[in-house]
């Protein structure tokens, strides 16, 4: 047998796991790609098999099953999804009936959606946006406050897929769009449509995915991105959910600082908002951004204490095996840091063409 089939014989064979304390630092690696997965709003246990695979060059499904603890049923259905996403490869091992499982680098980084996918849904939503904008500008006469405040709404989503646009894409497709609506409807008002916009609230979060995962969060937060500001009881109306879902919800987003609240009235309830939709998004997902640079020191503390026993320590070949892992993980980062620099910039961007926008509004306001 020749050295390169040898070779790639021993790549096919299953990995052998982690063992006594350097489980302590697997579990703290894959606690740091679930983090990152719970800021995105993705599937736990998704997560944790993401994790997996990627500390692992490959892992069979029986070897997942052991490290997770879930069903076989639950890691066949999560690999059979990926499979699909083609974030990972699928190769026999020789002279078994076992699979193993690889994730593909050059597709995804610290979750396990592409950018590519991500930005194909994201087209998609502009266009159904931009469809809808046109159907509500024929209710212009009829309902002009209502329709050109729904339109500025649908403007702050497209001023995020622009901005996505240009992270990913790494092109300006659009200037930015106006989104200014308090001068519409102060931001203490609630806005009131004397037509339906379920359909569209249920369209825009089946599109933009971003809580897929909870239906009733999803639900909340769609009304959000056609109101803007809603008291606690018209939410429960428009939503159908109980008073208690309602607060639970809304005290986990205000902790988020997702949605804000503005001061309680005397007798009167509670009145939630979600001002810039873009803003909050962009936001929100460039403070996932910070907490994956943070996480480098506690690596480089790892990788140091790991290095400075990686002669004396009985369990060499673990040692050894995570201090390749860990240096893999920083110059992952170090290269995500660097290609993230122009979400950064189109948020940067943004804010300022919505403050002059703010500040023009205003003057015109006064005049």
């Amino acid at each position: 047998m020749s050295p390169d089939t040898e070779k790639r014989m021993e790549s096919m064979k299953q990995v052998r796991l982690l063992s006594g304390k350097s489980k302590k630092i697997e579990r703290e690696i894959v606690t740091f790609y679930k983090t990152v997965g719970k800021m995105v709003n993705l599937n736990s246990r998704a997560t944790e098999i993401f994790a997996y695979l990627k500390i692992y060059d490959g892992l069979s499904q029986e070897q997942l099953r052991h490290l997770t603890g879930f069903s076989l049923g639950t890691v066949s259905a999560i690999l059979q999804a990926f499979l699909q996403a083609d974030i990972v490869s699928r190769r026999m091992i020789p002279r078994t009936h076992k699979n193993l499982y690889s994730i593909k680098p050059e597709r995804v980084n610290f979750v396990y959606t592409p950018s590519t996918q991500i930005l194909d849904d994201l087209e998609k939503l502009d266009l159904y946006i931009v469809e809808r904008q046109t159907e509500y500008q024929k209710l212009q006469s009829k309902y002009p406050i209502e329709t050109k405040f729904l339109q500025m709404r649908l403007n702050s989503l497209r001023n995020y897929i622009e901005a996505q646009r240009r992270q990913i894409n790494r092109k300006r497709k659009y200037s930015f769009f106006e989104e200014i609506d308090s001068e519409i409807i102060p931001l203490n008002e609630t806005i009131v449509y004397p037509f339906d916009t379920r359909g569209l609230e249920e369209d825009l979060m089946v599109m933009l995915t971003h809580f897929r995962n909870d239906p009733i969060r999803s639900r909340l937060m769609s009304i959000f991105y056609t109101h803007r500001n809603v008291d606690q009881q018209t939410l429960m109306d428009i939503s159908g959910f109980s008073r208690s879902t309602v607060s639970r919800i809304m005290h986990r987003e205000l902790k988020s600082e997702y949605i804000h609240a503005l001061p309680r009235g005397y007798r009167k309830p509670r009145t939630y908002y979600l001002k810039s939709i873009s803003l909050t998004i962009l936001n929100h997902i460039l403070r996932t951004d910070s907490y994956i640079f943070s996480s480098v020191s506690r690596f480089q503390e790892i990788l140091s204490t790991l290095q400075s026993k990686r002669e004396s320590d009985r369990d060499r070949k673990d040692v050894i095996f995570l201090i390749a892992k860990i240096e893999e993980i920083i110059g992952q980062i170090e290269v995500f840091q660097k290609g993230t620099r122009f979400l950064r910039q189109a948020y940067t961007d943004l804010s300022k063409f919505l403050e002059k926008d703010t500040h023009v509004m205003n003057q015109f306001s006064q005049e």
